[in-house]
């Protein structure tokens, strides 16, 4: 082993590399924030509108990722909320789907997280940035599988509530 390769295994078994990496994803994370908070407070409205078609758009393209990944059958009620339960899994949040599931003319579901999902995605930023941006990535996942599904957010973890729980209407 020439001494190069020993300095790396070196430095790389004392957790170097793992402790830059964090910084600067630590980085970023406040360089974001900082520019979400500089364009809202220059900006205003126009800012967080903006902010708002980027996270359904991001929202959407995620939500079509996951639905090609678990290969989802999109005609099922059930599947409007698998892009955000898989969310949810990834975060490592406990979540839970209920509700009627039952073809009527108005079926809804109900899905409830024991935490924010976007927590350290959008922590640091004004309350109403992260509900706005949280709503409509929330709503670009469920469009992503059934674009005749409408969102409202009974609770949020942002608010002092305990979980999260969204609500999911089909016309």
């Amino acid at each position: 082993m020439d001494r190069f390769t020993r300095f790396a295994n070196t430095w790389k078994s004392v957790g170097v590399t793992s402790r830059v990496k964090w910084q600067q994803h630590s980085t970023l994370d406040r360089f974001n924030v900082m520019l979400v908070r500089r364009l809202t407070d220059r900006y205003g409205e126009e800012a967080k509108a903006l902010m708002e078609d980027v996270a359904y758009q991001i929202g959407l393209e995620d939500g079509e990722k996951i639905c090609e990944n678990l290969n989802l059958d999109r005609a099922a009620i059930t599947s409007a909320l698998s892009p955000l339960e898989t969310i949810a899994l990834l975060t490592g949040i406990d979540s839970e789907v209920s509700g009627d599931k039952k073809t009527r003319q108005f079926p809804h579901l109900s899905f409830k997280c024991g935490g924010c999902v976007f927590g350290q995605i959008l922590d640091g930023m004004d309350r109403d940035v992260r509900e706005r941006v949280c709503l409509k990535y929330s709503l670009g996942l469920i469009h992503s599988v059934n674009k005749e599904a409408d969102l409202k957010v009974l609770r949020r973890c942002c608010q002092g509530n305990r979980q999260c729980e969204f609500v999911v209407t089909f016309r």
